[in-house]
Formats: C-alpha cells, sequence, structure tokens
C-alpha cells in the first residue's frame, strides 16, 4: 500500500523558498485534503476496475470482451501506480 509520508513531502517541498507563515501553518491540513483526493482516485479506479470486470463476465461478444479486457488493463496499471504513491 502507499506510503502515507509522500503527502507531507509534496507539501514540505512545496513551502521550501517561501516566506509565507501560511504555508507552514496550514501544511497538515494540505496534507491531510492531498491524502483524501489520493484515497478518492484509489476507490474510482477499484469501482471502474470493478464495473468492467462485471460487464466482461456477461459478456458474449468476442470483441467487446476483449475491448473490456483492455480497459480492465489499464484500470489496474492505474490502480498499481496509485498504490505505490506518487513520488
Amino acid at each position: 500500500m502507499t506510503r502515507q509520508g509522500w503527502a507531507e513531502r509534496k507539501v514540505e517541498q512545496a513551502q521550501e523558498g517561501m516566506d509565507c507563515c501560511c504555508i507552514t501553518c496550514f501544511a497538515p491540513t494540505y496534507a491531510k485534503l492531498i491524502l483524501a483526493e489520493h484515497k478518492r482516485a484509489v476507490r474510482v479506479v477499484r469501482c471502474e476496475l470493478e464495473k468492467h470486470q462485471r460487464r466482461r463476465e456477461c459478456e458474449t461478444n468476442a470483441a467487446q470482451r476483449d475491448m473490456l479486457g483492455g480497459a480492465m488493463l489499464a484500470c489496474s496499471n492505474i490502480l498499481a501506480t496509485l498504490q505505490r504513491g506518487m513520488e
């Protein structure tokens, strides 16, 4: 699963070189928002993958099954990338 520290690192990198104390004050909030969006993205991709799997099981047309298989592969690749974390 994703290491949880990547969001904090992104926020820390963004505030480097800035003199604004607002960024420092709100950094934990920003990190939580980034993590929440990441979790949402993972949920959305999982949902799409499951939807394509269900449709593929019921599909009788071979061309449609191949197309759904390609969509499932794309979703799997995106999900793997999201679960590795953003570095």
